[in-house]
């Protein structure tokens, strides 16, 4: 873990950014703002000495949500990275308490919001049934809504996977070549090493899915497993990846995506798999 002093107005990450690390505030303040960039910023929260940002984005591996700024010279924050998010905690498990903490208190404002969006909105089905006038109050209501609905950036959705982007790519350059091969019984007993790199997204799978899959929780799992599973330098799953031989060479996998996707985010070079092409 090391430490990194910034001055007022240095921006620490960007909304939109990869997670790939968190901060402990050790000195000074930060803010967190949404659309930063632009006319229409709005400042979330301050967050001051001994606080932690950025842990969502590393838990859900997910991009930033919002922008984090110094607010003072000096600021020193320790940065830690995904490697060694698991020791932070383990040596300061109280930490995990403020976390949740933090997601009851976000969970709640968002409830209180979202019951006073729904009264509004009645309230204006209602007056627009019988005819009433609104209100100035549920005007002032109702363009609120209306801007927040308008901040939303287009074809973003904050349930899609950050491994997705991939899966779009893959499928993309797989589309229309996806014929299967016959495999030799020989090659259909026998467990091989396959390159990840050479495994391709099964389109009928909810792992293509954007709704669906990826899962971000179950591929990281997987990623911190596959040091203790190394067994000669090959990573040993419970089961092998399935998969079917496509007549370019390739393969399309049957049952094991999640896998699949721990080894390339790994960097590991090949894993173990079974052909299942009749």
């Amino acid at each position: 873990m090391k430490t990194i002093s910034y001055s007022s107005g240095e921006v620490i990450f960007r909304e939109g950014d990869p997670a790939l690390t968190m901060y402990e505030i050790r000195k000074g303040s930060v803010g967190i703002w949404l659309d930063y960039d632009s006319e229409e910023k709005q400042q979330l929260s301050v967050l001051t000495e001994q606080q932690l940002l950025g842990e969502m984005g590393l838990i859900e591996d997910c991009p930033r949500s919002a922008t984090a700024v110094a607010l003072e010279d000096g600021t020193v924050l320790q940065e830690i990275a995904e490697e060694e998010f698991y020791d932070f905690f383990e040596k300061q498990p109280e930490r995990l308490l403020e976390i949740l903490r933090q997601l009851s208190a976000r969970i709640r404002v968002n409830t209180r919001q979202y019951q006073a969006a729904c009264l509004a909105l009645r309230e204006h089905v209602e007056a627009e049934k019988a005819g009433k006038e609104k209100s100035a109050e549920l005007n002032q209501q109702l363009q609120e809504i209306s801007q927040a609905a308008k901040k939303r950036k287009p074809g973003y959705s904050v349930m899609e996977s950050s491994f997705y982007p991939y899966v779009r790519e893959d499928l993309a350059a797989t589309e229309g070549n996806r014929k299967l091969v016959k495999a030799s019984v020989f090659e259909r007993l026998m467990v091989k090493s396959l390159d990840p790199g050479d495994m391709h997204v099964n389109p009928d799978d909810e792992f293509a899915d954007p709704t669906v899959g990826p899962n971000d929780r179950i591929i990281n799992e997987y990623v911190h497993e596959i040091p203790r599973l190394r067994h000669f330098d090959e990573p040993v799953f419970p089961s092998p990846i399935m998969v079917f031989k496509m007549e370019t060479g390739g393969y399309m996998i049957q049952n094991g995506h999640h896998r699949w996707a721990a080894s390339l985010k790994s960097g590991l070079s090949k894993v173990r798999a079974a052909i299942m092409n009749p």
